[in-house]
């Protein structure tokens, strides 16, 4: 079949984001691509949204994309003729002659997202197309580094350095409570003012939901950055930021918006964690202490971290042990 309009369009400044907070489910079903005419998404829509629940996204970021990317796909085969059969429609024919010529609008790094996607999801969603077993995935083997304490000086500079406030805001709010309380992303974004709070004389970040809540006391200095901003509203974000459900990264979404110059430390929330991990491990905090705050369950992560602390000599070791 042929059509004068583009065999597809990401149509992403048209998708529907509103989908509720109740889970990957609400959002599979609120999901509504304007981009594609309605007289061709009625009759593929419950295909589209049963298809994308085979997959059981893990959240409504991931519920978001997959209909996105599903939903496009499913338009375009619909087009071709291709009945509304998982297998027949789902196969790797179909998905590499989509990418060759329904996608080909996308630029080569989006079109190999979609074709990964896609090819993933249809391994799941099928049962006679003839899929071969994806390549066992490759896991990520290189150790996350601490920032060295010259990295660390050059940081603030950046962060106390940038154009308006309310990126020195963002920036300066991210490295005092990555390097002052080693949050996780989600944690970064989540934290207001009123999470702020005195407890036994230090200024502590309350972390109320999650996998993991607790109370995390702000090393110095970064207790009195973090302090300037009690005079604030409650609700008022820490990073003045928060990120939209359809971002992939959103920590590199904000830093996308910094003043970033040549030579800047790579910056991810992982490694402020990391650095401030060892910081306190090397100034002698127990690891049981130190799971209670980092919100850890094992004492895995510590074998990572062990090459970059400080090890006594004998002499220091016998001493401990002997405790004399």
């Amino acid at each position: 079949m042929s059509s004068t309009r583009p065999e597809c369009s990401s149509g992403t400044e048209n998708v529907n984001r509103h989908a509720d907070d109740e889970g990957s489910r609400s959002a599979v079903f609120n999901y509504v691509p304007y981009a594609i005419p309605k007289g061709e998404w009625a009759p593929v829509a419950d295909f589209t949204r049963e298809s994308v629940l085979m997959v059981h996204p893990r959240s409504t970021r991931h519920a978001i994309e997959a209909m996105r990317t599903v939903s496009q796909f499913v338009v375009w085969a619909h087009r071709q003729g291709f009945p509304l059969d998982r297998d027949r429609m789902f196969t790797p024919d179909a998905v590499e002659r989509y990418i060759l010529v329904g996608a080909a609008h996308l630029s080569v790094s989006s079109r190999a997202t979609r074709r990964s996607d896609l090819r993933r999801f249809s391994r799941q969603i099928t049962v006679k197309a003839p899929w071969t077993p994806g390549p066992a995935p490759l896991r990520q083997s290189k150790t996350t580094r601490p920032f060295t304490a010259d990295e660390i000086a050059r940081l603030w500079e950046i962060a106390n350095s940038q154009s308006t406030q309310i990126r020195r805001r963002r920036f300066t709010g991210c490295l005092a409570l990555g390097l002052g309380a080693g949050l996780h992303p989600q944690e970064l974004w989540r934290a207001n003012v009123g999470d702020l709070a005195d407890m036994h004389g230090f200024l502590c970040v309350r972390v109320p939901g999650g996998p993991h809540p607790r109370v995390v006391p702000i090393t110095a200095p970064n207790d009195t950055i973090l302090a300037a901003f009690l005079g604030e509203p409650p609700d008022a974000p820490i990073l003045a930021y928060r990120p939209r459900k359809w971002d992939r990264s959103p920590f590199h979404e904000m830093l996308a918006k910094a003043d970033i110059p040549p030579g800047c430390p790579r910056i991810t929330p992982a490694r402020l964690r990391v650095t401030w991990m060892v910081q306190h491990l090397t100034h002698g905090m127990s690891m049981a202490g130190l799971t209670r705050i980092a919100g850890l369950t094992s004492w895995r992560s510590y074998q990572a971290l062990e090459q970059f602390v400080p090890q006594p000599d004998d002499r220091e070791l016998f001493a401990q042990a002997v405790r004399r």
